[in-house]
């Protein structure tokens, strides 16, 4: 499993136009040295619905046969649920990736008001997201 981390979408530092092709090519590479599938998570967060169509569209357009190997990565608490119930619209095959980023300002036990994880990742799953990236399980930096 390899994914574009939240602040990756298409920043100047990472443009998806020169990192995709070559995830594309790795992957192929891994398939056919590793005789597995891979999956690969591509972020699609913008703040516009078209660009996240258009990004969406590239990057399956990129992995062509391999489209089924690549899931859409929406940062769904910071982006919103119109966000994530765009991508699910426009792509009702595709997994759709809930990247949650920045939640534990609702979710922390020291919040007092909020909801818990357990209900966010309910809400995900309401809105459209096929799954929730739930971190490292107390392992790692989360």
């Amino acid at each position: 499993f390899i994914k574009n981390d939240e602040p990756q979408g298409n920043q100047v530092f990472c443009q998806m136009n020169e990192v995709i092709p070559e995830v594309v090519k790795a992957m192929r590479a891994a398939i056919k040295e590793t005789g597995v599938s891979k999956l690969f998570s591509a972020n699609i967060t913008a703040d516009d619905p078209a660009e996240m169509i258009a990004r969406a569209k590239y990057v399956m357009s990129q992995f062509g046969p391999l489209v089924e190997n690549c899931a859409l990565l929406v940062d769904g608490y910071v982006a919103g649920g119109t966000a994530v119930t765009v991508a699910r619209r426009n792509f009702p095959k595709q997994f759709l990736h809930y990247h949650r980023a920045g939640h534990g300002s609702v979710t922390s036990p020291q919040t007092q008001r909020g909801y818990t994880a357990f209900v966010h990742t309910k809400i995900s799953r309401i809105i459209g997201a096929s799954g929730i990236h739930v971190g490292t399980m107390g392992f790692g930096k989360m």
